[in-house]
This record gives C-alpha cells, structure tokens and sequence, in this order.
C-alpha cells in the first residue's frame, strides 16, 4: 500500500529566501533585531526603529530611509514579517492614507531565527589534551627578554609563530575536548557497563593533564605579572616591523592596526593565564571542569558498581543514618538532614478519619501531635500473625573470612614478589608457578599494552614497563594446571 504523502514536506518554504538572497546580511542583522526584540516581549516595531539600529554599524553606514523600507517589504513579502496598519495615532485624513505600518515576526521566522542561533553556536567536538604544550609556552615565554634584545626580526618571528601556534592548540584541542567529554552523548556513555573498561585509562589521561597544568600555569601566571611592559612593547614593536617590511601587492596594511593586532594577541595569551578584571582565568576554569569531569566519572563509576551489588545489604548504611537522625537536635535539623540525604519528596495525601487537635487550615502537619496508623494490605492471604526468626549474629565469621583473605593474599603477594629478579619478570626465567600468577602476569601485560609506550601500574602503585622480545622469540609460562605459549616478554620496575 503506498504511503499517503504529506504536501507539506514538499512545498517550498519562502520564508528562508533571507538567508541567502543577494542582501542577507542586511536581511539576517534585521531579523535578529526583531528576534532579541522578541525576546524582550517587545513584539511590535517600526521602520524608524529598524533604521535606527541598521545605521548605527560602519558596515552600514550608506544605509536610507528607503532601502529600509525595501528591506521591510521584501521581508513581509517573504512572510518574514507581518505588517500591520498602524491607526492608533493618525490625527488626519492624509496620515490614515499614509498607511503608517508596524512589523511583527511570524511564526516560522521566530523558529528560523532559534535555529540560526543554534547553528552559529555549534562546535566541532574531538580534540585532544597536550600535557607537553604547557611546558613549551612557558620555555617559550621567557624567551621574550631574550628576544627583545635581539635584532634578528625573523627570528623573533619565528618565536611568535611558535608561542601563537601552541597557545592555539591547547585553546581549540582542550576546548573541542573537554566539550566532547560534557556531551549528552559522553554521559549516556558514562552511565552504560561497557564505561567501566575505559574509566581508569580516560581518569589517568585527564590527571596527566592536570598534573601539568597545575605545574605550569602557576609558573606562566608568575612571569606574565612579573614582565616588564617595557619589554613587551619593544617586541611588539620588532613584529609590527617585521610586518610591515613584508611587501604586499592586495592590500596596505595601517602601522596601528597590526600592533593593535599584535597586542591584542598577547593580551590573549597573558589573560587565559592570569585573568581579567577580578575574573578567574581560563586556566582555572579548564582546571576545575577536568576536576569535575573526573568526579563524574568516578561518581558513575560507582552507581554502576552499586547497580551491580543491588543484592547487597545495606544494614549498616541505615542504621548509621537512623543514628544521625537521633542525634538531630530540633526538628529543623533534621529537616535539613533529610533534605540532603533523600532530596525532595513527593507530595502524598493520605485520607481517612483522623482526630484533629484544631482545625485550623493554617497549621502545619509538623506542628500537630503524632499518631499511629495501622495500615493493612489488600490481599486476602494477610495475617495479623507472623511469625519472626531472631537474626544471628554472624560478626565472627565475617572476620575469620576477612583474615583468611588477607593471610592469602599477603601468600600470594609474597609468591608473586619471588618471582622478581633483579626488578624485573622474564617469562621464560619463571619456574614452575600456580594459575593465580600466571592470571597477574597476563594482566599486567595486557594493561600496559593498551597503553602508548607500553606502561602500566600494579594494584599496589609501583609502575613497570614491557619489553617485547626484538626477535620474535618465545617461552613457555608453566603453570601447575597447564603450560602457556607465549612472547618472551620482560617486564622491568622502574620505580
């Protein structure tokens, strides 16, 4: 059966032609005037208001009475604009033949508009973090009294193109980054089981990074406060020479504007250090999003881990709780408590032939005496009487396990620490060992291979690293359970 088609899916849609016609940007800067005026509740305009802001940019500056009105015209035309004869103030018989007219947006031009909002605010995610960069700026930085001594203009260029290109990078790559990492896609991810395999290499990059920022920013925002102006004025001076002795056949460039330029570029850099106005700067603020990012992961991480343990007790957690609750000291307290602990509740209302204390509509709940309401179950299997078991205390067995853990497992750390040699673990040097050393082993392995220059850290911190076999040569891990064909790999503590 063939699907019944929509016509409106196929008419063409006049009310865009303003985006693209041979004068949008004069169609695009009236419409967003009529937009924001929009959303000021301000819904009705006339020509002289449109006018009056069109002409009050230098890009505009030849801009009439009548190209306004043809503007107007063509936008109500399009159905942009819905024009309206405006009656209220006509005194005479000629000013109602004039045919004053004020303009209102339609429907289709205000979701326009929130489009093009929505567009121009769009960013490409991706990028990357660059620990190393900051370290570059900052040796690049104090280079600047070196360089305001020398003569050689190129090679102060080439200082500037570098400082310019890293700063650049750190700006777009940690920007389009950290935004990728806020996306409503990154924390659908978060919140899913398959998050768990990436969680500690993606903390462990984002420490990285701010373990370099903290290290170098304090330091660039010390030197930026501490340069002399003096300083910065003679290198700028030297680029803007350098610019202006490049010939150029399109244009001629204004000795001001391109130290204005210049300047402006180094305010740049020195502010997203050391900030504006009483503002943070940029380096805080990209600081404490990878702060709160690792706190969301490690926060997701745990409600997975939690899901996961839904069979768990939680008796400990609620009597704690209940303690905290009888400690409050007044009612308020404990309103707070709870406020913190649940958040917000649900309005219930719950019926039936209660006894009141006073009727009055204006006392609250809080205020009137408790009572007890014994509430029974609609099922007909309900008995009043049922019979309890008392709860064994079985403390004592849970500490003989937890000891039986701790002495395994300090066996096998002392089994595993054996099989260390001189720092390091050659495969094909092992003796005979039990499958739980043959399991740490691959582990380790496989953790520092997913990792750039094969690096990895055991559960107690220490740090090693692989060394693949150059040859392609083998050994035999063996095991009591069985024997393992495999590279020989050496793995080597560094620390």
């Amino acid at each position: 059966m063939e699907d019944k088609l929509d016509l409106n899916v196929i008419k063409p849609i006049e009310e865009v032609k303003y985006l693209s016609a041979e004068n949008a940007s004069r169609y695009r800067l009236i419409m967003r005037y009529f937009y924001e005026q929009y959303q000021k509740f301000k819904y009705w305009l006339y020509k002289e208001d449109v006018y009056e802001y069109v002409s009050q940019f230098d890009m505009f500056a030849d801009y009439t009475m009548e190209k306004c009105e043809q503007d107007l015209k063509a936008l109500t035309e399009w159905k942009n604009l819905i024009a309206t004869q405006d009656t209220s103030k006509a005194s005479t018989i000629d000013e109602f033949k004039n045919k004053k007219f004020r303009y209102q947006l339609s429907p289709y031009s205000i979701e326009i508009e929130r489009m093009t909002i929505r567009l121009e605010s769009i960013v490409g995610y991706g990028g990357s973090l660059q620990p190393s960069l900051f370290e570059r700026i900052y040796r690049n930085l104090i280079k600047i009294n070196e360089m305001a001594k020398k003569e050689d203009l190129q090679e102060i260029n080439r200082w500037w193109e570098d400082l310019n290109t890293d700063f650049e990078n750190i700006y777009h790559n940690a920007t389009d980054y950290i935004a990728s990492l806020q996306s409503s896609n990154a924390d659908e991810l978060m919140k899913s089981e398959q998050f768990i395999i990436y969680k500690d290499k993606l903390i462990e990059y984002l420490r990285d990074f701010i373990k370099d920022l903290q290290r170098f920013s304090v330091a660039i925002e010390s030197f930026l406060k501490k340069v002399s102006p003096e300083v910065v004025n003679s290198v700028v001076d030297k680029l803007c020479q350098y610019e202006m002795s490049i010939p150029r056949i399109d244009r001629v460039l204004n000795e001001e504007e391109v130290k204005e330029d210049l300047m402006d570029k180094w305010n740049n850099i020195s502010f997203w250090f050391t900030g504006h106005n009483f503002e943070d700067s940029e380096a805080v603020r990209l600081l404490n999003i990878s702060n709160e990012i690792i706190r969301k992961i490690t926060m997701y991480a745990a409600r997975i881990a939690e899901n996961r343990m839904k069979a768990a007790s939680r008796k400990n957690e609620y009597i704690a709780l209940s303690k905290m609750f009888a400690k409050a000291g007044s009612i308020k307290e404990a309103h707070l408590l709870s406020a913190a602990v649940f958040g917000c509740f649900y309005t219930r209302h719950i019926k039936g032939d209660f006894e009141r204390k006073t009727e009055s509509v204006n006392q609250s709940v809080w205020e009137e005496p408790p009572f007890k309401v014994i509430i029974k179950p609609k099922t007909r299997s309900y008995s009043n009487y049922v019979k309890t078991n008392a709860i064994i205390d079985k403390s004592a067995d849970k500490t003989e396990m937890l000891m039986d853990y701790l002495n395994q497992k300090n066996i096998e750390d002392e089994i595993i620490a054996s099989c260390i040699v001189g720092n390091r673990i050659r495969i094909k040097d092992l003796p005979v060992v039990k499958p739980f050393v043959r399991a740490t082993i691959l582990k380790w392995i496989g953790k520092a291979i997913a990792r750039n220059g094969f690096t990895g850290k055991t559960e107690d911190g220490r740090t090693y690293r692989l060394h693949m076999p150059k040859n392609g040569e083998r050994a035999v891990l063996k095991c009591t359970d069985g024997n393992l064909d495999m590279p020989d790999i050496v793995i080597e503590f560094v620390d």
